[in-house]
């Protein structure tokens, strides 16, 4: 789980001096106060200022603006996977940028590590969140101690 610190510093206001003090924040700790912020009414100035914070994010993400999009389209993000889990991905995807994919490919075959559907059983080592192109990076073997890995997007990876 990601944890920020967020660093002191004094900011003059029109009546006072703030002094902010130093907190860790875990990526649950924003989660929840993101919730929050969606389930409580604001005034005017608060919704104008979150808006402006959350459309300057988001324009500097096309994956997550286009994730966005989805959601207030009504289909929601799309189900991750996350480190560990096992997943399958069509070897035609994984080929792909993928250094000696011939050779790997003829391995699987050996070894019988792909099936009829061209389908190979994969592990996502990462998933680098909803914002990133290729969310995952996976790990697959191809033979005896023999294993590749490779990003993909959400599309790519099957229960």
């Amino acid at each position: 789980m990601k944890a920020w610190r967020l660093q002191p510093y004094t900011r003059n206001t029109k009546d006072m001096d703030l002094k902010k003090v130093s907190i860790d924040l875990s990526e649950a700790d924003v989660a929840i106060m993101v919730k929050d912020l969606c389930k409580k009414a604001q005034s005017d100035e608060t919704i104008e200022d979150i808006s402006k914070l959350l459309t300057e994010l988001l324009l500097k993400s096309t994956e997550g603006c286009n994730q966005f999009v989805q959601i207030i389209l009504g289909n929601g993000l799309p189900n991750a996977f996350y480190t560990g889990d096992v997943v399958r991905c069509n070897w035609d995807r994984l080929k792909m940028g993928l250094s000696g994919a011939e050779e790997i490919h003829q391995k699987l075959v050996e070894n019988d590590l792909i099936d009829n559907a061209n389908q190979v059983i994969c592990k996502v080592k990462s998933f680098r969140g909803y914002t990133e192109y290729f969310p995952y990076t996976i790990e697959f073997k191809y033979g005896e101690d023999l294993y590749a890995s490779c990003s993909m997007g959400f599309e790519d990876v099957h229960p």
